[in-house]
């Protein structure tokens, strides 16, 4: 027995000595968190000024983090969204206590819809419950919006949930995390925490590639080569994998229509005779009718949504066969009951689903009718919107204003499209000349594309350009920011905003309508006072250019990316000219909306 304590006392020894080997550092709360963010791969942190995190902004900077101040929340949280799209990278926003943590909460919906790594942070007043200024209790605003929610109350593992929040972003499917800091961040004293480490498998989305079962994939292979009129419908699953190879590749070798959703949006080329274009409620009725009439859809990195389904109509439930592949597994069999379930990264999944292909004894069969048609349907609807396209009225159709758009734009050009009519504008008539990350759609907050596309600016290369396409509407939430943009235009690729400026919320306008009476009236519900958004941009210091004629738009835009500053391009449209949305369309010849 003696013996037996002995040796007891002797293993008990050595278990302390080991654990008081473990390296440890004492840091400020400011420091930890800046040096955590730099050992993962941290490299910008989009913020508004003020809170406890004050003491701790040349803490950040020190550890080499880049510091871009915003004019409000918002802004910040789509920017740092703009970033993360753009480059796969974990970025951060903040705001402070209250009230701000609450606008960050909301803005972080849009990239919770994008799928991007953005970790929002916020402190929280100490201590609780006595009604003290802007006490709120945080935690709650972001349940909804985050995969990871945490609130800190130990200052030695501030560190370890900072890399904890950074990993969960990037990995499986990303999205957004946030981090409640409820510790004295002013403070000055030091405490002591394990070493701070990073890992550079989080360093961007994806760290890890899960391939989907063999077994499966041979499934999938065998409904895909005995369809004959499948149809894959990509997400922005394809550009988070960076698959847009292997989906071209699919496409080809099986004859293929693509169709995307928003966020999917130039994962293949536009100019590829399989191209059909956006489908769902903002997509092409060519579009939908492809879908609506294929035997087999085949959904890639999305989760096959209302928005891209036209609330799960496009197609059918039951009508056709499905293959679902995402790497989230609470995407399989939400919507649609899939025959063929791919749990998996899309790039890798595709690559092992290529090969089966090559391999199998059953060959695809041959589509050239299929094709033929997909020509014809293409043909038909390009008949249908080239007139307006190509319309030479004053005021200028937006129709016209995407076509001109779509004349300047460079393969790696980036355009971010504001929500509603803007979105449905874009969806349809943009061409798109690169594949690849050169579209980002906003997720439904009007107004969050300005954000996005500045946070898109600090991502991209510098021979690239951002074009951002938004409305009036859209314009006047963060129009503050145009500030932003000057005080850093040195650190960001050239950024110019297109406003559709037709002096109305466009997107509701139509159900107040009188389209009896010849001139457009003033509708109170909608209307607005007429602005010159190319003088306010001016006053902020940035180039701004009114257009007034359709065969002025392109040379406008080139003039306002040789100036040299951040820009607006203020088109004014005609408030008539509505875009149709969802499958509903029937009914929009009354309203003088052609079902497009």
């Amino acid at each position: 027995m003696a013996e037996h304590s002995k040796k007891l006392k002797e293993t008990t020894a050595v278990v302390r000595e080991t654990k008081n080997t473990a390296k440890t550092v004492k840091l400020r709360l400011g420091e930890a968190i800046g040096q955590t963010m730099k050992a993962c791969g941290v490299e910008y942190f989009f913020y508004v000024s003020g809170g406890a995190f004050i003491p701790t902004y040349p803490l950040l900077e020190k550890a080499g983090i880049n510091l871009v101040l915003c004019r409000n929340e918002k802004t910040a949280t789509n920017m740092a969204d703009g970033y993360a799209r753009v480059t796969g990278k974990p970025t951060f926003c903040y705001g402070q206590h209250g009230a701000a943590a609450a606008i960050l909460a909301s803005m972080l919906y849009e990239p919770w819809y994008a799928h991007s790594p953005v970790i929002a942070i916020n402190p929280t007043i100490l201590p609780r419950d006595r009604w003290s200024y802007q006490e709120m209790h945080e935690m709650k605003f972001f349940d909804e919006v985050c995969k990871f929610n945490v609130e800190v109350t130990d200052p030695s593992r501030i560190a370890e949930y900072v890399r904890t929040a950074i990993q969960m972003a990037v990995s499986g499917c990303p999205g957004p995390t946030h981090i409640n800091a409820r510790l004295n961040i002013r403070g000055t004293e030091l405490v002591e925490m394990p070493e701070i480490y990073g890992d550079k498998t989080f360093f961007r989305v994806p760290p890890f590639r899960p391939k989907a079962e063999i077994e499966r994939i041979k499934e999938a292979a065998k409904l895909l080569a005995g369809a004959e009129r499948p149809v894959m419908a990509c997400g922005g699953g394809v550009h988070l994998s960076g698959a847009y190879e292997e989906v071209k590749k699919l496409a080809e070798m099986l004859s293929i229509p693509v169709v995307t959703n928003p966020p999917g949006k130039g994962c293949f080329p536009e100019d590829h005779p399989l191209y059909i274009g956006v489908s769902g409620t903002y997509g092409t009725m060519l579009a939908n009718n492809t879908v609506g009439g294929a035997d087999l859809v085949f959904f890639v990195g999305t989760r096959a949504g209302g928005h891209m389904t036209a609330n799960l109509t496009v197609p059918e439930p039951g009508a056709s066969k499905i293959i679902h592949l995402d790497i989230d597994p609470a995407a399989l069999g939400r919507n649609y009951k899939p025959d063929v379930p791919l749990l998996g990264d899309v790039k890798v999944t595709l690559q092992e689903l290529l090969d089966v292909l090559k391999t199998m004894a059953v060959k695809p069969k041959a589509k050239g009718q299929r094709l033929q048609e997909i020509a014809k349907a293409k043909k038909e609807y390009e008949s249908i919107i080239g007139p307006m396209m190509d319309s030479d009225a004053v005021p200028i159709k937006p129709q016209r204003l995407m076509k001109e758009v779509s004349k300047i734009l460079r393969p790696n050009d980036i355009v971010v499209s504001d929500t509603g009519q803007m979105m449905q504008w874009t969806c349809r008539m943009l061409r798109l000349k690169g594949t690849g990350i050169t579209y980002l759609p906003c997720g439904g907050t009007l107004g969050s594309s300005f954000g996005l596309a500045l946070g898109a600016s600090f991502g991209a290369a510098k021979d690239q350009r951002v074009i951002h396409i938004t409305g009036d509407g859209g314009m006047g939430y963060n129009i503050a920011d145009l500030e932003t943009a000057v005080r850093t235009k040195d650190q960001h690729a050239p950024f110019v905003c297109i406003v559709n400026d037709n002096a109305c919320l466009a997107q509701v306008r139509p159900g107040h309508e009188d389209f009896s009476k010849k001139e457009a009236p003033c509708i109170k519900y909608t209307d607005f006072y007429p602005l010159d958004y190319a003088k306010i941009a001016e006053a902020f210091g940035c180039y701004g250019i009114r257009v007034e004629r359709p065969e002025e738009i392109a040379d406008a835009i080139e003039k306002a990316f040789d100036s040299g500053k951040p820009a607006i391009v203020d088109v004014v449209t005609d408030r008539r000219e509505y875009a149709p949305a969802g499958m509903d369309r029937k009914g929009y010849p009354s309203l003088n909306i052609p079902p497009y």
